[in-house]
């Protein structure tokens, strides 16, 4: 488990000298205290390190002469020459706390911080900052340690958790990496793992990713980052004082959030005056997650400052789960290129003779900046302006920016990782010179404790030890846990895949109507391209009750990435919902009829094969196109009682329109357009990803069916329906979603109930919808229609309305709901539902509802929601 926390962490860049010596020592304070996470940067080789938590740093040097400055938050820096000895160097470090000073500033805006001066002008800049660096190469020394104390008391109840947790339960695990790093702007990483070793339970899995760091970029750590447009509306700033380190001041600011939620962070940010970028930073995060995290720059070229080392110290607690991790890492770059192309789009920076010659719109842009960045104190706006105009500035130098207007490129990563063979097996010697601490007692204790661990297992079956094998590499399961959680075997080339599904497929749902559902799903694919892939998923099942096999499959093909391509062929033989459309997952009915016999989910017989398409025909204008052939009939209950006696109800649909379906067949056409105006998108491994727009997406839908030949009970109807949605956001987390939905049936003869227009809708208190989908006091099929309909909802999501105002709900990480629903279909009285709702987005909410016909009040109920698959 602690992997997950694991993979919360970043990591970045350092590399192995070919001969070197030893350099190493302790870092110690005035007090001989030692002291933790120090950063040591090595000028010469743009490289840094950075001491473990007793302050012991350790690295190899080639012999010769270097600069090593030492820097530490709260601390002086240090910067001094070494030599390096052919037997190696050890050296302890003193260092002085720092006494920081407020020197004469001048205040304005009613008194403001001046820390608010600053930071206006970060903010404006740190656009610049994002795009700084081109490309570079690089390399990583990474260490994490993790321990778990305490496991949730409802695991404990099983026997083999409890013989588990008793292996890991209080012991340190650590993992170690070193990397070689490929960066080319703006989020194209390619990485090598040079060496990997750790002492983590086999069933964890532990691996560390590599994702771009970048301090500039809106969010960090999935939090609202202090340096994004926008971030007055969320943290209050404080200038604690101001220091000389080198050329350069530094001021340090607090941040404070505004607010104590989760979602925000909150620490230190050292800001280098005139420049306007990061020298440091130490940001806490609350939450499950309790982590301090500390990045030190350095400037590897001239007014370039990157980070050189990183460390973390956290602890987690969630539903039980107690654990401790922390991390460091060490960074070196080398190969490093500016983006020249951006000389002379900052007010601050010089031209460069070698900058192309500006367009109109250019020298626009450049007049702009100019006269933004004259400025001795920028207001807010001209904060957010110039901001605006970096960033455009940016993108009209952008000589490789993408042809079509609606494509982006300087968000998102495009990851690659490649393992080295012999990356698993690096022996003692190697990891000496490549550490950059030394491993402490109990770090050498949880090595050993697992060599032990692998040999006993090789030897009770038969085998040699022949060392660790490649990363990510693991032995095929037995047959029960195959059975149990499913496996996926892939072709050396990783083209090729069969997958069977776990427990959880083979017995997917229960129902008064066929008993148990008994079988398989099994999976096979091919992928021709990272964007393009033919698979097709089988399901087979017996049915306990109706005693009969059930069966359906998916033929998918995806294509033209760059249009969304996508090309389905569909047939099969089961019972199926008769809202097809919109009804409840199959577990929550499951769950229900088991337990309390309350089978409101009704099924009929359905034999069908169908074909759809989708593509684009525009940028974010979808096109989709299907027919369907079904032959369906009614069904009726083999069982009627639940697990506790209780009995249910027959299985007919509660609406006061329907009547019991004989045997007929359907042939359908149905054609659908989505759009969104002015829609941003991404490619990600060659496929188009959209991004969240400002305007609303539109659909329109149409379906025919047709009459076969002499079938008397063919059903033959036109139905067209409109549907507008959007979530919008504003203020601090503030989000607002709403939808309109309306159609009509036309020249409706012999329709049958799954025909109808049904709506999301369940009276059982659990849902597998997110609350802003559907109703949740209704039966499931009271309104369904085959005449007219019209309905509209929204819901507005906030972090603070009621409860989370009172004091100890205040830090929960859960936030509050408002919903309204409405629903009107001819021939009915107009239906409406509002709630209040709290919980986790849309994972887990807890609402209560009320329920009005015509405006008078029907009904209220409590409800769970989980989001669930269908």
């Amino acid at each position: 488990m602690i992997r997950y926390y694991l993979l919360l962490v970043f990591s970045c860049l350092m590399s192995l000298p070919a001969v070197a010596q030893t350099f190493k020592g302790r870092i110690v304070d005035e007090k001989a205290n030692p002291v933790p996470y120090v950063s040591l940067y090595i000028h010469e080789l743009s490289a840094g390190l950075v001491s473990d938590v007793d302050g012991r740093f350790h690295t190899t040097l080639k012999t010769g002469t270097y600069t090593c400055e030492v820097s530490c938050i709260g601390y002086v820096s240090q910067k001094f020459p070494i030599q390096v000895p052919a037997s190696g160097l050890e050296k302890d470090i003193v260092l002085v706390e720092r006494v920081y000073e407020l020197g004469e500033v001048n205040v304005n805006r009613g008194g403001e911080d001046p820390a608010y001066a600053i930071m206006r002008q970060v903010i404006a800049n740190a656009p610049y900052y994002r795009q700084q660096v081109k490309s570079y190469k690089g390399g990583t020394y990474l260490k994490g340690t993790g321990k778990v104390k305490e496991i949730p008391a409802i695991l404990k109840l099983s026997k083999e958790v409890r013989k588990e947790s008793k292996e890991i339960m209080g012991k340190l695990f650590v993992l170690e990496e070193q990397r070689e790093v490929e960066f080319v702007a703006p989020n194209t990483w390619k990485s090598q793992v040079k060496a990997y070793r750790n002492s983590f339970p086999e069933s964890m899995n532990a691996k560390v990713g590599i994702t771009s760091f970048n301090l500039y970029t809106p969010t960090l750590f999935g939090k609202v980052s202090p340096l994004a447009v926008g971030a007055f509306s969320y943290y209050r700033f404080r200038l604690d004082g101001c220091y000389v380190e080198g050329s350069h001041v530094v001021n340090k600011i607090r941040v404070i959030p505004k607010t104590e939620s989760p979602k925000l962070l909150s620490g230190y940010i050292y800001i280098i005056e005139d420049l306007w970028c990061l020298s440091s930073a130490e940001i806490s995060l609350t939450g499950a997650l309790q982590a301090t995290i500390k990045a030190t720059c350095k400037e590897v070229q001239p007014s370039v400052f990157l980070p050189t080392s990183v460390s973390m110290e956290c602890k987690v607690s969630v539903m039980g789960l107690r654990a401790e991790a922390s991390y460091l890492a060490a960074l070196h770059y080398s190969a490093l290129e500016v983006n020249k192309q951006l000389s002379g789009t900052w007010g601050t920076k010089e031209s460069t003779a070698t900058s192309r010659p500006l367009t109109k719109k250019q020298e626009k842009i450049q007049k702009q900046i100019e006269e933004l960045t004259q400025k001795d104190d920028l207001s807010m706006r001209d904060a957010y302006q110039l901001s605006k105009l970096l960033t455009h500035s940016i993108q009209e130098a952008d000589t490789l920016r993408p042809e079509h207007k609606f494509e982006r490129r300087t968000a998102g990563s495009d990851t690659s990782v490649e393992t080295d063979s012999l990356a698993g097996k690096r022996d003692s010697l190697y990891w000496a010179h490549v550490r950059s601490v030394p491993l402490k007692p109990e770090e050498i204790e949880s090595y050993k404790r697992k060599e032990l661990l692998s040999k006993d297992s090789l030897k009770s079956h038969g085998m040699s030890p022949d060392g660790q094998g490649e990363i990510g590499v693991s032995a095929r399961p037995g047959v029960a846990a195959g059975i149990l959680f499913g496996h996926t075997f892939r072709s050396k080339d990783k083209k090729n895949w069969l997958q069977i599904k776990g427990l959880d497929a083979w017995i997917p749902q229960y129902n008064f109507v066929d008993g148990y559902w008994i079988g398989p799903t099994i999976s096979v694919g091919r992928r021709f391209s990272p964007a393009s892939a033919l698979h097709l998923t089988s399901h087979a099942y017996y049915t306990t009750a109706r005693k009969t096999v059930v069966g359906y499959g998916d033929l998918v093909l995806e294509y033209a990435p760059h249009r969304l391509g996508k090309m389905t062929v569909s047939g099969g033989s089961l019972s199926a919902d008769y809202n097809g459309e919109s009804g409840e997952p199959l577990i929550i009915n499951t769950l229900s009829t088991l337990l309390f016999a309350r089978n409101d989910v009704k099924f009929y017989d359905k034999k069908y094969i169908s074909f759809n398409n989708e593509i684009e025909i525009a940028n974010s204008l979808l096109f989709s196109a299907g027919f369907t052939w079904q032959r369906r009939k009614s069904l009726e209950n083999h069982r009627s009682t639940s697990y506790f006696g209780k009995t249910g109800s027959s299985n007919t649909p509660g609406n006061e329109t329907f009547t019991p379906m004989p045997a007929n067949e359907l042939l359908k056409a149905s054609f659908a357009l989505e759009y969104t105006p002015a829609h941003y998108y991404r490619m990600s491994q060659g496929k188009k990803v959209y991004d969240s727009s400002r305007w609303p997406t539109f659909t329109l839908g149409y379906e025919r069916a047709f009459l076969q030949g002499g079938e008397a009970l063919s059903p033959t109807f036109h139905r067209v329906e409109f549907t507008a949605r959007q979530q919008v956001e504003f203020g601090m987390f503030n989000t607002v979603q709403w939808m309109l939905n309306g159609g009509l049936f036309h020249d409706a003869e012999n329709i049958q109930f799954p025909d109808y227009k049904h709506f999301a809708a369940t009276r059982f208190p659990l849902a597998g919808r997110a609350f802003s989908d559907g109703f949740f006091l209704l039966d499931n099929y009271k309104y369904s229609t085959a005449t007219r309909w019209a309905q509209a909802g929204i819901t507005w999501n906030t972090p603070y309305l009621l409860l989370k105002r009172l004091p100890f709900f205040r830090k929960k990480a859960w936030d509050e709901s408002l919903h309204l629903r409405s629903l009107v279909v001819y021939g009915r009285d107009p239906y409406t539902e509002v709630g209040y709702s709290v919980g986790l987005v849309n994972l887990m909410r807890i609402g209560v509802f009320a329920a009005f016909e015509r405006c008078k009040y029907q009904s209220v109920g409590v409800s769970v929601a989980l989001t669930l698959p269908k």
